[in-house]
């Protein structure tokens, strides 16, 4: 891949999970060697498992959204988006601001994919 399309990887995968275009995403993703750590610590290795949870996981979300606030780039292997997903919990959008981590290979795809949540209500911090 040249280097216009590496720098485009990120973006594209967030396109295609937010449009749910399976294929389009299966695209942005190495064929070997992927891993995905997700925010209750669980695991998916594997490229055919990672796309088949997301295609199950997201459709099952009713009203699921995805809004990217800002791409980060550190360096052409490694990249932070912040975002939001939106979905329905007993009938009540609720909306998750997220940030992922991904790793890029030599080839230019996504090789590591780390979500975290921002968690609410937690107590607040005082200085004084």
């Amino acid at each position: 891949m040249g280097n216009a399309t590496e720098s485009q990887v990120v973006e594209r995968y967030l396109d295609c999970l937010a449009a749910h275009d399976w294929d389009g995403l299966a695209d942005t993703i190495a064929d070997k060697d992927l891993t995905r750590e997700g925010p209750f610590c669980d695991r998916v290795d594997g490229k055919a498992h990672y796309v088949a949870y997301l295609r199950k996981v997201c459709t099952n979300l009713t009203g699921h959204r995805l809004e990217v606030q800002r791409v980060s780039h550190v360096d052409t292997r490694l990249s932070f988006a912040e975002l939001t997903e939106t979905f329905e919990i007993d009938g009540v959008a609720t909306t998750w601001p997220e940030c992922i981590l991904f790793e890029q290979g030599d080839d230019g795809l996504i090789s590591h994919v780390s979500v975290f949540f921002k968690q609410r209500g937690g107590p607040t911090r005082s200085d004084g």
